[in-house]
């Protein structure tokens, strides 16, 4: 027999040929411990802990409660969502109304800032997707010191000062002392809380409340012009709500993550001109974009491309490495699923106010051309 070819006794515990077979008793010992620390392992529970998500009634984040929960079932944890907001007024409407999909969870809803409202239950963690300064967050934050394990504080990327220069943000970069988010940082930490903030930019999925989508195919798929301040090539982050909410389930557990800022962005960046002709190529339609001065053409404050008028991305490379958290969406990928959501909504036959589009495109010189 060759060397290292394997001969098997009589108990079927192969040897290797020219090693001297183990005694019978040997082998069966050892089978018999090698069967008990499987055994072990098998019985082995995952860490489940009981989360408290406070979420918001709208806006931009109101969306994350619901795939986050998703995505703490799924690992084995228990999930209580706090909802501000009425019942009886939102429960009818997305994302809100997808709570009924979310087997197990337990459902409450009034405002985050009357403790009152609180479960009783005793959470291991508390994820604060809610309040965007302190007056708002400060009640949980009191209410939960000293009872939790983890306090997760979900702020924003707009946090940052703005870096003509290194456009692509990093935990490190500056932030503004202003921002409501800011000083709600400073008072988990000041506070002594075992606490985690995640920062989102632009999100977007199903059930999203806040259309970004929205502003580029109204217009597309009315054969209107598409107003981009100048020159177009700005980069953006768009991120799926599944990869935000899949970045915040890393820290059940994690105290590794206690005290850390995480940025929470796709790891690509697509420019203003893209996202048009992104959707423009997924609809079946010319992608007609019309560049403005934004210095030339003076807009009042939330008109326009829903987007800042500069590059606005982030770095994830800090999630990737300290959480082991990968994305799973591109935009580009889920591009024409966008487009199909659009079209389904029913937002086609609804009238859209084009009077902000018609001035940037008189100041420039433009038309809007005939529909087919």
């Amino acid at each position: 027999m060759a060397l290292g070819s394997r001969a098997v006794d009589s108990t079927g515990v192969a040897a290797i040929s020219g090693a001297p077979l183990r005694p019978r008793h040997q082998v069966h010992a050892f089978t018999s411990r090698l069967s008990t620390r499987i055994g072990r392992a098998r019985t082995v529970q995952v860490r489940a802990d009981n989360a408290l998500i406070i979420n918001a009634k709208g806006g931009g984040h109101g969306v994350i409660g619901l795939y986050l929960a998703k995505e703490l079932l799924s690992a084995g944890h228990s999930v209580t969502i706090l909802n501000d907001g009425a019942k009886d007024k939102l429960e009818g409407k997305a994302p809100f109304s997808q709570y009924s999909t979310l087997s197990g969870a337990n459902i409450v809803w009034g405002s985050p800032t009357d403790t009152s409202a609180y479960p009783s239950d005793k959470f291991d963690i508390v994820y604060d997707n809610n309040g965007k300064d302190l007056d708002t967050c400060k009640p949980p934050i009191d209410h939960f010191k000293d009872k939790v394990s983890h306090y997760v504080f979900v702020g924003s990327a707009g946090a940052y000062k703005g870096n003509k220069v290194e456009p692509v943000l990093t935990e490190s970069d500056a932030r503004k002392d202003s921002a409501g988010h800011v000083a709600v940082e400073k008072y988990l930490e000041e506070q002594g809380l075992p606490y985690t903030v995640f920062q989102p930019l632009y999100i977007y999925g199903q059930y999203a409340a806040k259309d970004y989508m929205g502003y580029f195919l109204d217009r597309l798929l009315r054969n209107r012009p598409v107003p981009i301040p100048a020159p177009g090539i700005q980069l953006v982050s768009l991120t799926h709500v599944e990869d935000v909410a899949s970045m915040m389930a890393k820290v059940p557990g994690n105290k590794a993550a206690i005290g850390q800022h995480y940025n929470v962005a796709s790891d690509r960046y697509i420019s203003h001109d893209g996202v048009v002709q992104a959707l423009a190529k997924a609809a079946g339609v010319e992608a007609n974009i019309v560049h403005y001065d934004t210095k030339a053409v003076s807009l009042a404050k939330g008109k326009g491309v829903p987007f800042r008028t500069e590059h606005f991305t982030a770095s994830v490379e800090k999630a990737k490495r300290e959480l082991g958290w990968q994305p799973v969406h591109t935009f580009l990928d889920d591009v024409s699923e966008l487009v199909e959501a659009y079209k389904a909504s029913g937002k086609l036959d609804k009238e859209v106010d084009f009077s902000t589009d018609d001035k940037i495109l008189e100041a420039v010189g433009a038309k809007v051309p005939a529909m087919a």
